[in-house]
């Protein structure tokens, strides 16, 4: 538990460290990507490991910053499959977990 914990906060810390609001992080060139239509996705994907984990802190912080983003409704190409795994099952995780 405490290893995956461990690598969980290496991954996160380094995606905000190096590469937030982009999408994702670029490990070999340690900076930010747009893939899937620039919504933070790896931010959203975190939400409810975050909760998961008890981080109840930054939970709400990055909460927060999700749902100041003024707009989704953007047009542009997005992965159906990506959208509704991570920014669709994000949100609605984090939700559900948000309410423990």
């Amino acid at each position: 538990r405490n290893e995956v914990r461990s690598m969980f906060y290496h991954a996160y810390d380094g995606y905000i460290q190096y590469a937030y609001p982009y999408d994702e992080l670029r490990p070999l060139t340690c900076d930010g990507h747009d893939t899937w239509g620039s919504y933070s996705l790896t931010l959203i994907d975190a939400l409810d490991t975050l909760a998961v984990m008890g981080n109840k802190t930054e939970f709400v912080r990055v909460a927060d910053i999700v749902s100041q983003r003024p707009n989704f409704d953007v047009d542009i190409n997005v992965s159906v499959f990506e959208t509704n795994i991570r920014i669709v099952g994000g949100l609605l995780s984090a939700h559900l977990m948000s309410r423990r």
